[in-house]
Parts: structure tokens; C-alpha cells; sequence
């Protein structure tokens, strides 16, 4: 895959969005575009998508109302040449997403939510501790306050998802 200038700049940003305070009153938005930036950088197998039109969609799970307004804000936006759809707290959570973000204040969502995502290819992304141990593909982890990424490979392999070199390179910790 070449090194386009659009990737180096979505790399850029994904860069300057993990240097972001994490406790600051953005949190929610970083986290947010952190979750759009990933997506970015998947690649997903040809039978995610029935057509080349089709939406990606965006769903997060949490008891937020700052996450619900960060995620609705990434509505209409592009990734991979395709319409981002946003849906908070899906009922149905393998049927309609691409990625799915579960917020720690959804805690006790997150094993049912993994389980109904195995072995299919929705990017999980998640910023529990412990996220990417339990099962999850990119684990948001506050170091110094910053924000970290580690990276779970098996997980990723499982539901056939590629996840850029350049999104590895930035990854605190990447487990096989």
C-alpha cells in the first residue's frame, strides 16, 4: 500500500489526537475521533460492504451523554471513500457496525458486546483498562495524559480486519 499524503496527514492527526489531554473537557471528542481515524486505516474484507456505496457504520456504546454528542458530530463525514453513519448504543450490534467504540462508562457491556462481535469484522475499539486483554482489537490507554493505543493482532486476524503499519507504529504495545 503506498504512503499517500492523505495518509501521512491522517497519520499526523491520529498523532496529534493521541497527544490530546485525555482528561480535558474533549475527551469525549478525541476519543470519538480517534475511533474515525481508525476506521481510516482498516481494511475490511469485500463482504462487509454489499455495495461499494454502502455506509460505514459507526456505533458506540456508552452511558455518556458527552460521548453520544462526540460520535453524532462524525455523521456524514468519509472514511474510505465511504459515508460515515453514526448509531449510540445499537440494539443490534453485529448486523449494523463496521467499528464499534465501547466507552468505559458502558463497563459491564463490554464482554456481551465482544462476544456478539466474534469472529466478525467489526473493528472494536475500546478505553477500559484491560480492553484489548479481554478480547478487543485497539485499547485506548491514558499515559501521562496522553492517549496510548494498544493494539490486540489475534484479535484483529480473527474477524479478518487489517489494521495499517503506520497505526501499528503508534502503538504503546502491540500483543500477538
Amino acid at each position: 500500500m503506498p504512503f499517500s499524503r492523505r495518509t501521512f496527514i491522517t497519520a499526523a492527526l491520529l498523532w496529534q489526537a493521541g497527544r490530546a489531554q485525555a482528561q480535558s473537557p474533549n475527551d469525549a471528542r478525541v476519543k470519538a475521533r480517534l475511533a474515525l481515524s481508525l476506521a481510516r486505516f482498516t481494511q475490511w474484507p469485500a463482504s462487509s460492504f454489499a455495495a461499494a456505496t454502502d455506509p460505514l457504520w459507526l456505533c458506540s456504546l456508552h452511558l455518556n451523554e458527552l460521548m453520544a454528542e462526540a460520535f453524532a458530530e462524525l455523521s456524514g463525514q468519509t472514511a474510505a471513500s465511504r459515508l460515515i453513519k453514526v448509531s449510540n448504543n445499537p440494539e443490534k450490534v453485529p448486523a449494523v457496525c463496521h467499528v464499534l467504540f465501547v466507552h468505559e462508562s458502558a463497563e459491564r457491556a463490554i464482554t456481551a458486546a465482544l462476544a456478539a462481535v466474534a469472529a466478525s469484522p467489526v473493528l472494536t475499539i475500546g478505553d477500559s483498562e484491560g480492553f484489548a486483554a479481554r478480547g478487543g482489537m485497539v485499547e485506548l490507554v491514558n499515559v501521562n495524559d496522553a492517549i496510548r493505543l494498544d493494539v490486540n493482532l489475534k484479535a484483529l486476524r480473527a474477524a479478518q480486519l487489517g489494521l495499517s503499519s503506520q497505526v501499528l507504529k503508534l502503538a504503546r504495545q502491540v500483543r500477538e
